[in-house]
């Protein structure tokens, strides 16, 4: 069974942004007993909406720091590519902007071949058309000198 956590990963992406913007908008009181983490607070998102283990989240969490769109996570900090990047469509766009590259990559290679034959057929053509006038040539040349 494979799994594409594309979606999840923009999401996650998408969620530390908005905590990111809310978290400089002023003081924010808590009347639980528990004040929870970012980290925390997306491992619950993420498990909640997508039903996911907590090593599949930590998995994610990585992936997003190797990708370096996530500096940390508690304190918050996201680079300017991380944003840059969910504003272009995020995981999922760039899946679907690979797929197109490469429908794109192979019709180039199919008129490539398609081409190369038609060429391939012009040079033998061009190629026979040269032989049949040097035989003439030859026969003429021949005539003339030792006739």
């Amino acid at each position: 069974m494979e799994k594409n956590y594309n979606k999840e990963l923009d999401f996650i992406l998408e969620q530390l942004i908005i905590e990111y913007q809310n978290s400089y908008q002023g003081v924010n009181f808590y009347t639980d007993d528990k004040i929870y983490t970012t980290k925390e607070k997306m491992n619950d998102l993420v498990k909640e909406k997508f039903k996911l283990k907590d090593w599949e989240v930590n998995i994610l969490f990585y992936k997003l720091f190797i990708d370096h769109y996530v500096k940390t996570v508690d304190p918050l900090i996201i680079s300017i590519d991380g944003l840059v990047f969910r504003n272009n469509g995020g995981y999922v766009q760039k899946v679907i902007s690979a797929e197109k590259e490469t429908m794109r990559i192979q019709k180039v290679e199919n008129d490539f071949k398609r081409y190369s034959f038609y060429l391939m057929l012009f040079t033998a053509i061009v190629a026979l058309g040269t032989v049949i006038s040097a035989w003439f040539f030859f026969i003429e040349i021949w005539k003339h000198y030792f006739h």
